[in-house]
């Protein structure tokens, strides 16, 4: 047996089956709040690595309180119309469009000693200051995804110079103008399945127990709870087999699709939990037949305490090639 498994089993061999369950409890919900702080900062490292390598030495953020310049996404240089009143990062800066050759980028000028890699760091862990700007860069490839295809870019991608911006335009043509033909003409929806998996096994636990409280009978509790246990194994595995039929259903209409690991409780705030979460490049014109089927499939595995949330329109984050599109 292994040492850590019974070096565990001896420190709890003095204690009752209630005591030893509560402690088990108590250490899995400190280990997954550990967990979460090592995975935050593993992201926060990630980000900042992921930024440095993709940017040129010319290309590296000012850290002089001189201006940087923001890149928000990519369009045809033949999309240059821009819409009125649309609002930057930094509210004082205009939006603008550099083009090279037959590729533009979207981009205002912004603080480079606020987009700095050590003030990003610390600007990461403000909620307040990443909401702000994230809602700013989405607002801005919302309205252009409205007017033209677009390659959205990764939040805070900044580069030193007007010169960087057009030097990567030109490094990156090729597999700028591959993402821009894959994504013309469509848009990213989302859809989130929800379910109460507890309910069911709980209730039928409860059904055993007291069962078994009134016939007095040890072997009926325990053929209960285990005829119980068969329940939810089969519960769970309809619900898979509903989230695999609804995944299929709309892939068949979706131009691509991908799966995303579903979101925990905390994260998604909602009742329930969430058993699917997938995203979903569709035609302009496959639109309504996309929706239509979201309806139906809402009807048809409601009847298993299925919940179907929709999200979209997104500009095409997940299904830009290769590593140009912000994914996190």
């Amino acid at each position: 047996m292994d040492a850590s498994v019974e070096h565990v089993r001896a420190l709890t061999d003095g204690l009752s089956a209630e005591e030893g369950s509560a402690l088990i409890a108590e250490a899995r919900a400190e280990a997954r709040e550990r967990v979460r702080a090592a995975l935050v900062e593993a992201m926060t490292e990630s980000l900042l690595d992921r930024v440095g390598r993709e940017l040129q030495p010319d290309q590296r953020r000012a850290d002089n309180g001189e201006l940087a310049w923001y890149v928000y996404g990519i369009i045809g240089s033949k999309d240059l119309a821009l819409p009125d009143g649309l609002e930057a990062v930094e509210p004082a800066q205009s939006i603008t469009i550099l083009s090279e050759g037959e590729l533009a980028a979207i981009a205002s000028q912004v603080s480079g000693s606020e987009f700095a890699e050590a003030e990003l760091r610390a600007h990461l862990a403000d909620m307040q200051w990443v909401q702000r700007v994230a809602r700013a860069h989405e607002t801005v490839l919302d309205e252009i995804a409205g007017r033209a295809t677009v390659v959205p870019m990764r939040m805070c991608t900044v580069y030193r110079t007007e010169g960087g911006v057009r030097e990567m335009l030109r490094r990156e043509s090729a597999a700028l103008s591959e993402a821009l033909e894959h994504l013309d003409g469509k848009t990213e929806w989302g859809l989130k399945v929800f379910a109460d998996a507890s309910a069911a096994p709980a209730a039928a636990a409860g059904e055993a127990e007291s069962e078994a409280a009134a016939t007095g009978s040890g072997a009926a509790y325990m053929e209960r709870k285990r005829r119980a246990q068969e329940d939810a194994e089969q519960a769970v595995a309809r619900v898979e087999q509903a989230c695999a039929g609804i995944h299929e259903a709309l892939c068949a209409v979706a131009a691509d699709a991908l799966l995303a690991p579903p979101q925990r409780p905390e994260a998604h705030g909602r009742t329930g939990e969430m058993v699917l979460s997938g995203v979903y490049l569709v035609r302009h014109e496959d639109a309504g037949d996309f929706h239509e089927r979201i309806d139906a499939l809402s009807a048809q595995y409601g009847e298993l305490g299925l919940e179907l949330e929709r999200t979209g329109p997104w500009p095409p984050y997940n299904f830009v090639p290769g590593t140009l599109g912000a994914t996190w």
